[in-house]
């Protein structure tokens, strides 16, 4: 079953989600509510075990690390399992641009700060919150001053920490394409790198694509309830529409379910009006509107290196919708069922590579549909520079 956010929100209060990264889920660390007989190691692309499973929480590689945890401190290994910086932080992001985003377990304030690939401070921990570096810049939370507001202490800072944008925001995104996603008290805009509104606060929600396209959100009353399904949205009482990078609308608000586009197409459902309050069928449309796979699916995720996983299952409503009994398969940007649906859960291809559940055991599909390392771990990542993070029983020492 697929993790869930359920927000419930209101034209005066707004919709308050710092920190969630929309569209995308996946986490700065996979999480081991692990057994203590299991544990995260990382495999190859062929299944082979080339770090052994003996960590509690485990990241993808970035630029030849990767986080893990072992007790309760995170620490970096390099693609042998050596432990090339100690594990002496309580939290710590991926490296991107040389740097990585760490909470040093040991000082008295947790503060972030940023280290680098030798595990020295190059930017002193000095605030709240912080993302990786995307860009040149990284997107901070700052410490809150006398004259700072509780909604405006995100802005940005360089790779020496020198502020180039100043704290201003709600909550900040990292950049894309010259385009960041902003929070300025209750709704949502963009901006460029110097700052500038592209598109001035005026969505309760914003998310950006690989496309670099913008998918919003527009209340259609004074209450809405807004449910996050990993890639995907529903909503009640608002519409989802799209912008282009420039701020110009490109679809009107239409729909009350919606994926941001990737590979040009995007999912999307409509249909609130229906009695039983149940979500709809879920179609794709290009950036023109036009629906190029009919809606016949229960649910559908973007689309990925040319396939797209889709599911049929039954709904069940409540404060959290779930779609259950389903079966999940692929299909292609013509809607032909490429893979059967066959499997329990399926995600989005990712370098050749795609993951699928089958009676809570995960495994990978190769881009011919095949079944490439068989379903059998508790739970995993997706590849990342050819290496993968499962849970599985823990190495004996």
């Amino acid at each position: 079953m697929r993790k869930i956010i359920a927000l419930a929100i209101t034209a005066q209060v707004g919709l308050v989600c710092s920190g969630f990264n929309f569209g995308q889920p996946g986490l700065k660390a996979m999480a081991a509510s692990a057994k203590s007989e299991e544990a995260y190691g990382y495999i190859d692309r062929n299944g082979r075990m080339v770090i052994p499973p003996g960590f509690d929480e485990a990241g993808k590689f970035s630029e030849g690390l990767a986080a893990v945890k072992v007790g309760d401190k995170f620490g970096f290994v390099d693609k042998t399992g050596t432990m090339k910086i100690e594990p002496r932080f309580s939290e710590a992001e991926p490296f991107k641009e040389g740097l990585a985003a760490v909470v040093d377990a040991s000082a008295e304030e947790k503060l972030y700060g940023f280290i680098d690939k030798e595990g020295k401070f190059v930017i002193e921990p000095a605030f709240e919150e912080a993302h990786p570096f995307q860009e040149g810049v990284a997107a901070v939370k700052f410490k809150r001053t006398g004259e700072m507001g509780f909604d405006t202490q995100w802005g940005y800072v360089d790779k020496t920490g020198k502020t180039v944008i100043k704290p201003q925001f709600s909550d900040a995104n990292e950049f894309n394409k010259g385009l960041a996603i902003i929070q300025n008290g209750q709704h949502y805009g963009v901006i460029d790198r110097d700052g500038a509104f592209l598109v001035k606060p005026s969505y309760q929600l914003i998310l950006q694509s690989p496309d670099n396209t913008l998918t919003y959100l527009k209340l259609s009353g004074n209450v809405m309830g807004l449910t996050g399904l990993g890639y995907n949205w529903i909503v009640t009482g608002g519409l989802f529409g799209f912008l282009d990078s420039k701020g110009k609308t490109i679809i009107k608000p239409s729909y009350d379910g919606a994926t941001s586009f990737s590979e040009g197409l995007a999912c999307v459902a409509s249909g609130a009006k229906e009695k039983d309050g149940r979500p709809r069928t879920w179609t794709y449309i290009d950036a023109n509107g036009n629906k190029t796979i009919d809606g016949k699916y229960s649910f559908g995720l973007p689309f990925s290196e040319g396939l797209a996983p889709v599911a049929k299952g039954r709904w069940q409503m409540g404060m959290s919708p779930s779609l259950v009994a389903a079966k999940w398969g692929f299909i292609d940007k013509k809607g032909k069922v490429v893979v059967p649906l066959s499997f329990d859960d399926a995600f989005p291809f990712v370098g050749g590579m795609a993951r699928v559940v089958s009676d809570d055991k995960t495994g990978f599909l190769d881009h011919n549909g095949k079944i490439a390392i068989e379903p059998k771990y508790s739970d995993a990542d997706d590849f990342s520079e050819d290496l993968a993070a499962v849970k599985t029983d823990r190495a004996k020492n």
